[in-house]
């Protein structure tokens, strides 16, 4: 064990160990958080349901709806290569 070699062996293969239980954890982290997010429809039929109970008016479910159907044209694939050009040119 008191060879350099060893010694800097040992250390890289903990390290490459180490590396990819983070890696793992990371990417079962974003699955599961992944899941969390609403689409929009689930979003807006939340959000109809509010208004119909009165939780909110129907001058904000208005606002909600212009502003999730602006999120989703802009995310949309034809409008992100207008957005930043020369990109997928």
């Amino acid at each position: 064990m008191s060879d350099p070699t060893v010694k800097a062996g040992l250390g890289l293969l903990i390290l490459i160990i180490l590396s990819s239980a983070a890696f793992f954890l990371v990417a079962r982290l974003r699955d599961y958080t992944n899941g969390d997010w609403d689409s929009t429809s689930e979003g807006l039929l939340n959000f109809e349901e509010m208004r119909l109970k009165g939780d909110i008016s129907e001058e904000e479910f208005r606002t909600i709806q212009a502003a999730s159907r602006d999120t989703d044209e802009g995310d949309a694939p034809e409008n992100r290569s207008e957005a930043q050009p020369g990109i997928g040119s």
